[in-house]
């Protein structure tokens, strides 16, 4: 009697482990490479008004003063309009360099500077060739704007500009969804555009010097050419190289989620724990909004996982994302990384969503010595953010979880919940993490929130290394 051997089907080979993607590059040199270059372009714009008969031009008459000043201060202003221009270009030399925070302060501040130069510019050449004529100031104008070489579209350049900075106001911002201010400070590359050339087919400056042309038109040129590359560009092939898709969502919390993101070839991304993308989701209308939304874990080649407030704009959207929605990703940005410790320990305090960094901050360092502390904000212990993750840290890797749960306080110490608010600040600090000179501090959670929080860590003794914020305002 024979019997007949069947062959089983070789073992399916395992799913290779997830490995823990590498974090972007970053030089030493790079901020002051960056500093360096961002001052030299004013000096070199004050140096080509001083050249150009400008410091003597003071010692004139009237007309010759204000047409001075009005020279330098559109030199300067259209210098700062083109610096800030670069500087949100997301270039990653720059990004890396000061963090995206620090970028979007100083955008904001050469913002509302080149806008005040650009008037005063406006102001006193129109008053200046108003003196030398002999004319109104109104008349004077009106024949500067339609007579002028490429005044007319100067003229639509700064009415955007007006616009956008009339926009960027706080009490505007208010008032405002964040998308719909997005969309309109978008108008303020076009705004530069139109309003900065004009300098080179009018200005005393520019006219018979073609160095100075020559290098007006490299620094416009170079604006316009960061943003093509770093703002659609990179992002468009980082997008299509990992084809990312939603895999899943994860509810977390009343009013919270977690989305997670895959791809292929997640290996080759270079990314940190801590960092964010500006996320776009494909579902049909609103792809466009772009969502600043921070990395909630570390990210793997198994994928990326992000955690988002469903309570604000357009996040009931993101709520209800299917698995297999395309995605489009700029990034990653932010300085908040394991690279930026000083310290041996971590003490995180986060509130809301704000809990989405430190959280991958804190995946990081579960697996190192020491332990780390996790102060945590919230209305209610139901809605604890990734009250999963918190748990195993407790459980497995000994993190130190301290709640604040409860209404916030209205007198005293604002930060903390009501029945804490008698407490000051810094001794707060002390309290919550008893041996807080060991540990590096994030803070991350709304504006007001998180600038409290840094107030009293600071009044506590911390120096300024050793404290990492991450804003969530706009």
């Amino acid at each position: 009697m024979s019997t007949t051997t069947v062959e089983q089907p070789p073992a399916a080979a395992p799913p290779p482990l997830p490995v823990r993607l590498r974090p972007p590059r970053t030089a030493r040199w790079w901020p002051d490479a960056v500093t360096a270059l961002t001052w030299a372009t004013v000096v070199w714009v004050v140096g080509l008004w001083a050249t150009g008969g400008g410091v003597g031009a003071l010692a004139g008459s009237p007309a010759d003063v204000l047409g001075s000043v009005g020279r330098l201060s559109g030199l300067l202003a259209s210098d700062l309009l083109l610096l800030q221009v670069l500087g949100m270009a997301r270039i990653p030399w720059a990004e890396r360099a000061f963090g995206q925070d620090r970028l979007a302060r100083w955008h904001r501040w050469t913002g509302f500077t080149s806008f005040h130069l650009l008037l005063v510019h406006m102001a006193t050449l129109v008053v200046s060739y108003a003196l030398a004529a002999g004319t109104g100031v109104l008349r004077e104008a009106w024949d500067i704007v339609t007579t002028l070489p490429g005044m007319l579209i100067a003229a639509a350049g700064t009415a955007l500009l007006v616009a956008v900075v009339t926009s960027s106001l706080r009490a505007a911002r208010r008032r405002v969804r964040y998308e719909s201010w997005h969309l309109l400070h978008l108008y303020a590359y076009l705004g530069v555009g139109l309003a900065v050339p004009h300098q080179l087919w009018t200005g005393t400056d520019f006219v018979g010097r073609p160095w100075a042309a020559v290098f007006w038109w490299t620094l416009w040129g170079a604006a316009v050419t960061a943003v093509l590359v770093f703002r659609v560009g990179v992002p468009l092939r980082t997008s299509l190289r990992h084809r990312l898709r939603v895999d899943h969502v994860v509810p977390e919390a009343p009013g919270l989620v977690s989305v997670h993101v895959g791809g292929r070839r997640l290996e080759e991304l270079r990314v940190d724990a801590g960092q964010f993308f500006v996320w776009r989701f494909l579902t049909g209308p609103g792809w466009t909004r772009g969502h600043p939304l921070s990395l909630s874990a570390v990210p793997t080649s198994a994928g990326l996982r992000l955690t988002v407030g469903t309570r604000g704009d357009d996040g009931e959207r993101l709520a209800r994302l299917r698995p297999g929605t395309r995605v489009l990703v700029e990034g990653p940005y932010g300085r908040l990384t394991p690279r930026a410790r000083t310290r041996p320990r971590l003490a995180g305090f986060a509130a809301g969503s704000g809990v989405a960094p430190v959280m991958a901050l804190l995946h990081d360092s579960a697996w190192q010595a020491g332990t780390d502390t996790l102060v945590l904000r919230a209305s209610s212990v139901e809605e604890t953010p990734l009250a999963a993750d918190v748990a195993w840290l407790v459980r497995d890797r000994g993190l130190r979880y301290v709640p604040l749960t409860g209404p916030r306080s209205t007198t005293g110490t604002t930060w903390l919940p009501g029945d804490l608010g008698h407490v000051p600040g810094p001794d707060a600090v002390r309290w919550l993490v008893p041996d807080l000179d060991e540990h590096d501090v994030v803070v991350c959670g709304p504006a007001p929130w998180a600038d409290a929080v840094v107030a009293a860590v600071r009044a506590a003794g911390v120096p300024d290394s050793a404290v990492h914020l991450e804003r969530y305002d706009w």
